[in-house]
């Protein structure tokens, strides 16, 4: 029965990561594709070197992703997931009928993380 519980747990924490890591790719991808699309979701604060900044988070994003497809300290990229997605709603709370599904993928990278808390593994 444990061994039952422990791969549930590992096949669910796969899917979160991928689930996670394709959200970030896409993102990453389609901004270096068309970064007009993602420039508005810039906060305000940023006001100069807007198109700049969007490739280097691109370049986070994507680092971001690889990081959790490598299931190598999978409790510490969730943290990073989340707190990312949680500065992405916070920053664009104005345009939240926009924003408020990454609501559901920053619930995703916390139920990642507490699944994966035990030691940070």
């Amino acid at each position: 029965m444990a061994k039952r519980e422990y791969c549930d747990k590992t096949f669910g924490c796969f899917l979160l990561r991928v689930g996670l890591a394709i959200v970030f790719l896409y993102a990453a991808i389609t901004a270096f594709i068309t970064p007009n699309n993602w420039i508005g979701f810039i906060p305000g604060f940023i006001e100069s070197g807007r198109e700049t900044f969007l490739m280097a988070f691109s370049v986070y994003e994507i680092l971001l992703a690889l990081w959790l497809l490598s299931n190598k300290k999978i409790f510490w990229a969730s943290v990073v997931a989340a707190v990312t997605m949680l500065l992405i709603v916070v920053g664009n709370i104005f345009v939240l009928d926009i924003v408020f599904r990454d609501v559901a993928i920053l619930f995703m990278a916390i139920a990642l993380s507490v699944l994966t808390c035990e030691g940070g593994k």
